[in-house]
């Protein structure tokens, strides 16, 4: 199973994407996928109500949904071309070029969302492909997303990106920090206690990865992740029937780690 950063507050898929593709992202059409007849009836009556930009961008994020990307992708760019100065637009568009790996794009969108009214969702999806893409404008993003908040509402969400931005250029020290502080502000953020256990664990330090990972379990006794770390560093430390145990446990509540039944074959040959 590999590492992953489940960014699940808020902003869905805070997945980083290939920085090859450029900003001109092509529009042919996606193939093999139906549109729902539902999604057909909308722009039907967007046709006949074109200037309802709500009912517009509904399409947009219905298309996007079901993986018909580039055809959002062209719909919310004739959107931005009639109300260039719609954030939520531009947010639109850079979570659609995240879809199709489209970093460069997806920053470029991001950042225009965030210069026209820099909302929580906008400076989250940016301090995020930052710290992915290792830029240190991360820090003052993440800074002006805690001054913007002074109620501390994404003080967490803040602490955990810088973490993220410290892990990729390999300041551990700063990155665990970071995610401690990001603990500190939401003990349930269970997304910061995996990225911290990570760090220990890919430094060799079984044991005190082992520990965070074991602190996620007891705040969150469904997280299968918490558990699968926890049987990695068993395994990594000798413990193999424990770890089969452990390994059994993740699989208890998420039976799609395939990287969990294949070490439980593993360790039981």
């Amino acid at each position: 199973m590999k590492k992953s950063v489940l960014f699940i507050f808020i902003i869905t898929s805070f997945f980083s994407c290939k920085n090859e593709k450029k900003d001109n992202t092509t529009t042919t059409p996606t193939q093999h996928i139906a549109i729902p007849e539902n999604i057909t009836k909308l722009m039907e009556l967007a046709k006949k109500d074109s200037a309802n930009s709500d009912l517009q961008l509904k399409i947009v994020t219905s298309l996007d949904s079901i993986g018909l990307h580039k055809e959002a992708l062209t719909k919310v760019d004739r959107l931005i071309n009639s109300d260039s100065l719609n954030n939520t637009l531009w947010l639109k568009r850079g979570q659609i070029c995240k879809q199709l790996e489209d970093t460069a794009a997806a920053i470029k969108a991001f950042k225009y969302a965030a210069r026209i009214y820099p909302t929580p969702p906008a400076l989250m999806e940016l301090a995020n492909l930052y710290a992915e893409t290792k830029n240190p404008l991360t820090i003052s993003v993440c800074n002006q997303l805690v001054k913007m908040n002074p109620g501390g509402n994404y003080n967490a969400q803040a602490n955990f990106f810088a973490g993220i931005y410290f892990s990729k250029i390999g300041d551990n020290k700063n990155a665990i920090a970071a995610f401690d502080q990001s603990i500190g502000e939401n003990i349930h953020f269970t997304e910061a206690y995996i990225e911290k256990g990570y760090i220990f664990f890919n430094a060799k330090k079984y044991p005190e990865a082992l520990k965070v990972f074991e602190q996620l379990t007891k705040v969150n006794q469904t997280s299968a992740d918490g558990y699968y770390w926890q049987a990695k560093c068993n395994e990594a430390m000798n413990h193999g029937a424990l770890a089969v145990s452990l390994y059994q446990k993740a699989l208890e509540f998420d039976p799609e780690i395939k990287e969990a039944t294949a070490a439980i074959e593993r360790l039981k040959k």
